[in-house]
């Protein structure tokens, strides 16, 4: 097999960019997954407990880190397949490479974004993209407590519908012969052999700029404000020390018949929460 191979320049740039790229998102892909497992068992433990907080705070902050986990895991699958690629001894192992960062392409934004079809009338269905996480769960959050991040918002949209209009229509038959092969077998090798690594890395930089953006929107969204606005970012601090102070003072006015070791379990849990939620805030805004 025979493809055009990319060139030196590009294979550097690559290399310099992912080595340290793919080290610093595996570290807060794991720490996105321990705060998880926390926010998860407060909420358990809130439920057990019949303490109900009004706020829609702890499922806010799950969905935003579900989120910032998807785009960190959709960065590794890049990245990865673009060192595989870089390491390939064969041809055939270098396109396979490059067919992974297709069929990635294509499956992260479906998961971030998703699609809107036309039917058979010329309608445009977008009941599969009200399902995405950047319209069903990002979207309600900016609109019902972040509403000050909604031109960045309405601007990373936008990236991302420049960025359907533009890449899709050679990707999306890619993606299907790469995944579901072809009766025609021949299809399928010609789709293989056809494929222009220097075109396909063209499709993946800007993608890949949108995702970095995207992780870095989570940051000013979890700490809702950039590091130049204090007063807002003291505000949202004393939100949370609010709402917390408001759990504490449920937890101490208990039914003094609860179960002792439930409430101390409850009470230490409360305190990890807070400490670790706020120190976040604060690192994320440094």
């Amino acid at each position: 097999m025979k493809h055009t191979p990319m060139t030196e320049e590009t294979k550097l740039k690559l290399l310099e960019s992912t080595e340290l790229g793919i080290e610093h998102a595996s570290k807060s892909v794991d720490e996105v997954r321990s705060f998880i497992k926390k926010v998860k068992l407060m909420t358990k433990f809130m439920a057990d407990s019949e303490f109900n907080v009004e706020d829609k705070i702890f499922d806010n902050i799950e969905k935003l880190l579900e989120y910032r986990m998807l785009i960190g895991l959709i960065y590794l699958d890049l990245a990865s397949a673009m060192r595989a690629h870089l390491n390939s001894k064969y041809t055939y192992e270098q396109l396979l490479s490059i067919r992974q960062i297709i069929v990635t392409i294509n499956e992260g934004y479906k998961q971030i974004y998703n699609f809107v079809k036309v039917n058979e009338h010329g309608d445009a269905v977008t009941k599969y993209r009200k399902k995405s996480y950047w319209y069903q769960d990002i979207q309600v959050i900016i609109n019902e407590s972040i509403i000050e991040l909604k031109p960045e918002y309405d601007s990373l949209t936008k990236k991302l519908d420049d960025y359907f209009d533009e890449n899709f229509e050679a990707i999306k038959e890619q993606r299907n012969l790469s995944i579901h092969y072809d009766r025609k077998a021949s299809k399928v090798y010609d789709m293989i052999i056809d494929l222009e690594v220097e075109e396909t890395f063209k499709k993946l930089s800007p993608f890949l700029a949108i995702i970095t953006e995207m992780f870095r929107f989570t940051e000013k969204m979890a700490s809702i404000s950039k590091v130049n606005e204090k007063q807002k970012n003291v505000d949202m601090h004393n939100k949370f020390e609010s709402t917390f102070l408001d759990i504490e003072n449920k937890i101490n006015a208990a039914n003094p018949n609860a179960n002792p070791e439930v409430m101390k379990k409850l009470k230490e849990l409360t305190s990890k929460i807070k400490t670790d939620f706020l120190d976040k805030i604060k690192s994320l805004s440094t």
